[in-house]
């Protein structure tokens, strides 16, 4: 018996050996150039067949193989077009710094994103199971991203950490404040993705930046002034996602020259970046710093002057979005490939506290917009509000009320009314008849 089961192990020992060899030296041969070139092929195919806008474009400098069930790439761009998130052409109203004459001699540029270094490979003992899950990590914005997300259908755990990333370096983000910013993030991800569709996820985001600024004193508004920096400090932001519906639940920041304050919530979709967003952010210039000096008296307004500052005269979305508290205050809306800012100087339903994130409001005279017909309709949380056809337009709640409805002492039954001979319209430059 044992002299058989040697033949036959000998018998068995050619055949893998030769698979061996072949996975072994597949692995070493393997033409990952070309795999490289296959990969940005493909990316260019799904660009055009979205064939909305300029495409976007991806780069790779290096790919190889990393173990035996990954790769890794060295000096992967993405470059967005100017019309995309993060992109220079920067959405209206989230740039009210820049707009103006420095806006339109500055022509809008691609944004890239850079990603230094990045790997991601299969883990071996999930696939076993019939699951498969990819692990990677990336040396990106200064900072390390990693973690482990499902593919297919099978679904399961995600996990993403961020640390140590520098603010200064994410241009997109930049691009979409229009102002620079500085600081140190770190987040937290863990959703659970059932049949791996993030439109029913379950989980929690913690989000947390240190040492948060923006301006530099160099960059200038509306091309005359530079704003001196404004500390935010630390930001927090706490989120909660249940059936595919990220809610905020915590975003503050009480820096010693800036304020903020948000909450609103996120419709998962798929991809991620046809999420829609609906989100209230408000901040605020503190005193001290509105005092600071003359820039900032000018540019923000004195404390205690009535004369607005010139970001609100030279920029009039600046002026509808201030608030009685002295906060100004916007609604973040739209797809997160494209979101919109609008100026919204009410409180959001959270803050209202007529129920939660994004419902509806009820009507109330600081939450709501006037129809050219005069009527007066609630502003729901998801509604965005219509975008100003002229840049200086009156702002919804200061549009002068509508003409008073005629008088009703003129009013008789049908009969007499039939009866009653129509007055003739008053010659021009005569007044009103007096009623009889």
């Amino acid at each position: 018996m044992k002299e058989r089961l040697i033949k036959i192990a000998k018998w068995a020992a050619y055949p893998l050996f030769y698979l061996f060899c072949l996975g072994l030296f597949g692995y070493l041969t393997f033409p990952y150039d070309r795999l490289k070139d296959r990969l940005i092929a493909e990316f260019d195919r799904a660009q055009q067949k979205r064939g909305s806008g300029p495409a976007q474009r991806l780069e790779i400098d290096e790919l190889d193989s990393y173990w035996f069930t990954g790769v890794e790439m060295k000096g992967v761009r993405l470059i967005l077009p100017p019309n995309e998130l993060g992109s220079g052409s920067r959405p209206s109203g989230a740039a009210a710094f820049t707009s103006g004459d420095a806006a339109k001699d500055s022509a809008p540029k691609p944004s890239v994103i850079e990603i230094a270094e990045a790997h991601a490979r299969v883990k071996i003992l999930p696939l076993l199971i019939g699951r498969m899950r990819v692990s990677f990590w990336a040396s990106v914005f200064g900072g390390e991203v990693e973690g482990v997300v499902p593919m297919g259908k099978a679904g399961g755990d995600v996990h993403v950490e961020v640390a140590d990333v520098e603010l200064a370096q994410v241009e997109p983000l930049g691009e979409i404040l229009g102002l620079p910013i500085a600081g140190t993030l770190s987040a937290n991800l863990d959703l659970s993705a059932p049949e791996g569709k993030f439109n029913k996820a379950n989980g929690a985001l913690e989000v947390s930046a240190k040492e948060v600024s923006v301006g530099d004193g160099k960059t200038k508004i509306q091309g005359l002034i530079a704003l001196p920096e404004a500390k935010l400090g630390e930001l927090v932001l706490s989120a909660e996602a249940k059936d595919g519906v990220l809610k905020i639940t915590k975003m503050t920041a009480n820096g010693q020259d800036l304020e903020l304050d948000g909450d609103g919530k996120i419709n998962m979709r798929e991809p991620w970046n046809n999420s829609t967003a609906d989100l209230y952010v408000r901040f605020k210039f503190n005193d001290a710093y509105r005092s600071k000096n003359d820039v900032t008296k000018s540019l923000l307004g004195a404390p205690g002057s009535n004369v607005p500052g010139l970001i609100e005269m030279q920029q009039p979305k600046m002026k509808r979005s201030k608030r009685s508290d002295g906060f100004y205050g916007w609604h973040v809306h739209g797809a997160l490939k494209r979101p919109r800012f609008d100026p919204h100087a009410a409180d959001s339903p959270a803050a209202r506290g007529r129920g939660k994130a994004g419902d509806a409001p009820g009507p109330g005279p600081a939450a709501t917009t006037r129809k050219p017909g005069g009527v007066n309709l609630p502003l729901g949380a998801s509604e965005a509000p219509a975008r100003d056809s002229e840049e200086g337009s009156p702002p919804p709640m200061m549009q002068p009320p509508p003409p008073p409805p005629p008088s009703t002492e003129d009013e008789s039954p049908a009969g007499e009314a039939r009866s009653r001979p129509t007055p003739a319209p008053p010659a021009e430059g005569e007044g009103v008849p007096p009623v009889e």
